[in-house]
């Protein structure tokens, strides 16, 4: 005798049913969550080049009710070169190195970080870059940069009480701590052509729009397999036997 395939049945395994219910709101839900983060970064561009079309302006005139990120700004400050702050873990070009921050002391009193730029660092970590100082009374030119979240760390940022002071992130708050002086709460990014700027490449997003569409499309996509895997898990083969 022979069996015979001649019919399918539904048969669906609760177990792998259980398991769907739950993987798959959570898949999908991650595909929207990437295709909101691309909207974000899209007003980010968008904002960057509406705030580049308006002329610096002096950042001491500035209110705190305006919308700060990305605006032009011209600050007359004197550097403080003795408080050099290195931001670790910056790759240029392939390289690894630092991002050099320095307090700008302005004529009104008010202490702001500026941003130089990437300077190269060393394969032996215990040696610091010379960051070329910035003399006398400058005019600077830069860009208000704000942070779209909190910094993502792995474990506590150790600080010595040594300058340059390495940091693994920009703690606005724990600096003027660690300088006894109130900083304004956000950094200036140098502009390339600036006096006192280093290597001043800044991209107005980390991750383009791009990527976080590609992103949404895998989350989207292992929904989908989810599915027909469970569809095909669910039909069973009805045999019959035959002489």
């Amino acid at each position: 005798m022979n069996a015979m395939i001649t019919a399918y049945r539904w048969d669906a395994n609760w177990k792998t049913l259980l398991f769907v219910l739950v993987a798959m709101p959570i898949l999908i839900k991650l595909g929207f969550w990437q295709l909101e983060r691309a909207d974000e970064k899209l007003a980010l561009q968008a904002r960057y080049a509406q705030q580049q079309l308006a002329p610096p302006v002096p950042l001491s005139t500035l209110a705190s009710t305006e919308q700060l990120a990305y605006k032009p700004v011209h600050i007359l400050a004197e550097v403080d070169n003795n408080h050099t702050v290195l931001l670790d873990n910056r790759i240029f070009d392939g390289k690894v190195g630092y991002q050099v921050l320095s307090p700008a002391l302005m004529q009104n009193g008010q202490t702001v970080l500026v941003n130089r730029g990437w300077i190269a660092g060393f394969l032996d970590r215990r040696r610091l870059p010379e960051v070329p100082p910035i003399k006398g009374q400058v005019r600077l030119l830069g860009t208000i940069y704000l942070p779209l979240g909190e910094a993502v760390t792995l474990a506590a940022d150790q600080w010595s009480n040594q300058w340059p002071l390495v940091v693994q992130w920009v703690d606005i708050e724990r600096l003027a701590l660690h300088l006894d002086k109130q900083l304004v709460p956000f950094t200036v990014r140098l502009q390339a052509h600036s006096e006192g700027a280093l290597t001043a490449d800044w991209p107005t997003v980390n991750v383009k729009p791009e990527k976080h569409w590609g992103y949404a499309l895998q989350w989207f996509t292992m929904a989908l397999a989810l599915l027909l895997f469970w569809l095909y898990s669910s039909i069973r083969p009805v045999a019959k036997d035959s002489k």
